[in-house]
């Protein structure tokens, strides 16, 4: 069981993530940000859950390959083939450092992206929320980052 300090972080980290999501999601659909504004929400919705997606997958890929670099390749060679494939492709010769320095600007990218879709515009206003409220998670942008490093 966890101590209830942990249990409180945890239940208030969720709470926060979940409050910007809505938010985001609420600001994408009033075309308050600037993906919306200039195309539309259909638009800015595919981009910044597509965005989030490959992002995860780049994250996700990048702990793999690198955490399996030191691990004897023929203890996975027929549970996971695929894997297998892979990993020989990527630790061969420096392509696994290639590979690292290339996903640093893909990331830069994709972190562009989502920003551009669910970034709010200059003096967005949802729901009648507080200015301070506004402040703290619209215009200084801490909303984008719980979403952007939570999800």
């Amino acid at each position: 069981m966890t101590d209830p300090c942990t249990a409180f972080k945890g239940f208030y980290s969720v709470c926060l993530l979940i409050f910007s999501i809505v938010s985001i999601m609420g600001l994408i659909a009033y075309e308050q940000t600037n993906l919306s504004s200039a195309a539309s929400p259909v638009v800015a919705y595919l981009a910044i859950w597509g965005g989030m997606l490959w992002l995860t997958m780049v994250e996700g890929s990048q702990g793999s390959l690198v955490g399996l670099a030191p691990v004897n390749r023929e203890l996975y060679k027929d549970s996971h083939p695929i894997t297998y494939k892979c990993t020989a492709v990527a630790n061969k010769g420096d392509n696994l450092d290639r590979y690292l320095m290339g996903r640093q600007f893909m990331v830069c990218m994709i972190v562009f992206l989502i920003n551009i879709s669910g970034g709010p515009i200059g003096g967005a206003e949802l729901w009648g929320y507080p200015d301070g409220l506004k402040t703290v998670f619209f215009t200084v942008g801490l909303s984008m980052i719980f979403f952007t490093c939570m999800v």
